[in-house]
């Protein structure tokens, strides 16, 4: 019997490594320009017929177009409101400066450097996972699909689960081919990226990398990237973390904490990951 569920993970930052295309592991064009995982499929052992799964899938991306719709109409919101405080402090700026000429334009606050960002809370979508995965048996092979942002799980011909995905952005994509999962661990850390944060903990500074120096009272802390399968010698991998609901990272596919947790035991070593557009 097959089971539908969701998971809204804690906000948070994740960083991955910057990747290239892997090793001469490039998919043929018919498999990078083939149709939905759910048409080329093996029969799918799921307990239910074709058109009642279809219509089950289809009313979950309807509620999470709405979700994502609700959202993108707060965020809306919430930029037009900061755009209005914006232009406020720069109109009290003007007139502070006009009443001190000797002030020096140079140091105006909207000139912003790392480490001195305001810090938001971004919403982000509730991730919908339809679910049908038997414990007792491995996963043989992970199919990513990146037009559709989501992840196709197969324990032998029958398609066992369906998560949704954040993968690489167009300057930091991710690699498009047939890999295996090479190596696997539980709390890995990036050694690329990461963020600033002071001594109580809280990011300040979200996208920092390697070599760069932190500023005063802050320090640097590397990417958590946990339950990490990797893909790729130079850093590609799956991994739990932050969902925005489009792609973002910096080439490793980020899923749902909570799924990348109970999936990571059911992949062994050399397990087959296809990714295609």
């Amino acid at each position: 019997m097959s089971i539908s569920r969701g998971f809204a993970e804690e906000g948070g930052y994740e960083g991955t490594s910057a990747i290239n295309p892997g090793n001469g592991q490039q998919d043929n064009q018919g498999d990078l320009n083939s149709s939905s995982p759910l048409e080329n499929s093996p029969e799918l052992d799921t307990g239910l017929s074709p058109e009642q799964l279809k219509k089950i899938l289809k009313q979950k991306e309807k509620e999470e177009k709405k979700r994502l719709k609700q959202l993108e109409k707060e965020e809306k919101k919430r930029k037009e409101e900061e755009e209005r405080k914006r232009k406020e402090e720069e109109k009290i700026q003007k007139e502070q400066q006009k009443k001190q000429p000797g002030t020096n334009a140079s140091t105006s606050p909207l000139e912003k450097k790392p480490g001195t960002e305001r810090v938001y809370t971004v919403s982000r979508i509730l991730p919908a996972i339809w679910w049908n995965i038997d414990p007792s048996q491995k996963v043989t092979k992970l199919e990513i699909v990146l037009s559709e942002q989501k992840l196709y799980v197969y324990q032998g011909g029958r398609l066992a689960a369906i998560a949704p995905i954040c993968s690489g952005t167009k300057d930091h994509p991710t690699p498009l081919g047939r890999f295996a999962v090479i190596n696997k661990e539980i709390l890995h850390r990036s050694n690329k990226y990461g963020c600033f944060v002071d001594s109580k903990g809280k990011i300040i500074y979200a996208n920092a990398t390697v070599g760069m120096t932190p500023p005063a009272g802050l320090h640097y802390e590397p990417a958590d990237m946990p339950f990490f399968l990797r893909l790729t010698d130079d850093g590609v991998g799956l991994h739990g973390g932050y969902l925005p609901g489009y792609a973002a990272s910096h080439g490793c596919v980020r899923l749902p904490k909570s799924f990348a947790q109970d999936l990571y035991p059911l992949v062994s070593l050399g397990t087959p990951v296809l990714v295609r557009n």
